[in-house]
């Protein structure tokens, strides 16, 4: 199956057309909106609770953690919920119950006025409405090639992607920095109501979904209803370890997770070795951004026609070029065109592995796919944070002279070094498990595609 979709005015204009999706976007938006605000309100409030400076930072650390814990624990399961029940009231089921528990946050904090009983409803309900977003993403994510046709999937992708990295994030942290402009009483007022405001986002998905994107219902359900939960989760990993297209999605996503890791990981160490502080690191991390949206906006577009299945891998190489590029670079000014590029290679990966997904998964297994990978691909990525933090903290730091190049070598160099070789190296497996042009160099297709000289699409 060939999909050849830019975000081109004309796709664009048809995608969005397409009254269903129009409306599951907009719920997506709110829903990622709520997401982060309720990741920046919850953790804030829960802060605010308590006086101690290092309580306040166990606890701003610890509503965090438990957010991103049922991701670890629970992830395949949603995915068997995601394809035996009616997506649609899925959906709106754990929007009303998002709804409901963020908006007892502050409310459970005004009626009983203890601190401690605040802060551990705050992470009770993080838990639990986190879990109610492990069944919302795999049922949406489902649910989304079946409102369109295929050619126009990847458009529909790039604009949930920058909607979720993109906007959203952007909108989420002006409403949190606006409420604090807001008339309140109390140190803990503002992020009350930003948490009142997330509430009131999740309510609003739920009656979209409801009444406005009928389209979702009656998908996804198995004809085997009988089929046990562990027989369920059993039979989805089983599809994903015996589909050599999905074989080389893994290794090509979980590796770029890995990657990224290890890039956030260490970069606060990294924008010291280039003579930087806290400014350096916050410049680093919005170039990775900034190239993730190009590469989603202007990728599919860059390389036209060319094959997608091929894409995934060179774009996986390309983000580990760029991080091996950052491990030898000693300027700044060189280094953010590099992070960039680094962006742009995981942005382009991230977009083609999920278009691939949705496009050659059939329906009754698509969201326990979904479902696998995700969850896999958030336990790498906190592992890969978690351990590059604490390795690149282990080294001291020395200078090398390579000619007229001298610069700083620390162990978030070393770090970024093996990344890069090791990213580099599962670009490679994934385009071997996933080629389909084999014996036609893939540096051929790509100067065909980016002249526009006919070829094989």
């Amino acid at each position: 199956m060939t999909i050849t979709a830019h975000l081109s005015r004309s796709a664009l204009a048809e995608v969005v057309s397409l009254r269903p999706f129009r409306r599951l976007w907009l719920v997506f938006g709110l829903s990622s909106l709520g997401d982060w605000l309720g990741l920046l309100a919850t953790s804030s409030f829960a802060s605010t609770q308590l006086s101690s400076p290092k309580a306040q930072g166990a606890a701003f650390g610890g509503v965090i953690v438990v957010q991103l814990l049922p991701w670890l624990v629970l992830g395949p399961l949603t995915g068997v919920l995601a394809d035996r029940f009616d997506r649609r009231h899925i959906m709106v089921s754990v929007d009303v119950a998002r709804f409901a528990l963020f908006a007892s946050i502050p409310a459970m904090a005004s009626l009983t006025g203890d601190h401690a009983v605040a802060v551990g409803w705050a992470a009770i309900a993080s838990f639990t409405a986190q879990v109610g977003a492990m069944l919302w993403a795999p049922a949406k994510e489902a649910a989304v090639p079946n409102l369109l046709p295929v050619r126009r999937l990847e458009t529909a992708n790039q604009l949930t992607i920058i909607t979720t990295y993109g906007v959203t994030p952007v909108l989420a942290a002006l409403v949190f920095a606006g409420a604090f402009r807001l008339p309140v009483i109390g140190g803990d007022g503002a992020a009350a109501a930003a948490l009142y405001f997330n509430a009131l986002t999740f309510l609003a998905c739920a009656g979209v979904v409801g009444f406005g994107v009928r389209e979702i219902s009656g998908r996804g359900r198995p004809s085997g209803r009988g089929e046990g939960a562990r027989e369920a989760i059993t039979a989805g990993v089983g599809y994903v370890s015996r589909t050599p297209l999905l074989r080389g999605l893994v290794v090509g996503l979980l590796g770029s997770f890995a990657g990224a890791g290890i890039v956030i990981g260490a970069a606060r160490f990294y924008a010291r070795s280039l003579g930087g502080g806290d400014a350096t690191f916050g410049l680093l991390f919005g170039a990775l951004f900034v190239g993730f949206g190009l590469g989603v906006l202007a990728g599919p577009r860059l390389v036209g026609r060319l094959s997608r299945r091929r894409l995934f891998g060179l774009s996986v190489q390309l983000a580990g070029l760029g991080v091996v590029l950052l491990a030898v670079t000693p300027w700044l000014t060189v280094a953010l065109p590099e992070v960039m590029l680094t962006g742009a290679g995981a942005g382009m990966a991230f977009l083609y592995g999920i278009t691939l997904i949705g496009a050659e998964v059939p329906d009754a297994v698509r969201g326990r796919v979904f479902s696998v990978i995700q969850s896999a691909a958030r336990v790498v990525l906190l592992l890969a944070v978690a351990s590059a933090g604490a390795l690149a903290g282990l080294t001291g730091s020395w200078r090398m002279v390579l000619g007229p190049v001298e610069g700083p070598v620390d162990g978030s160099r070393v770090l970024y070094l093996l990344a890069g070789g090791c990213g580099i190296a599962v670009g490679v497996a994934a385009l071997r498990r996933m080629d389909d042009r084999p014996g036609i160099s893939p540096a051929r297709d790509v100067w065909r595609a980016m002249t526009r000289r006919t070829g094989h699409p």
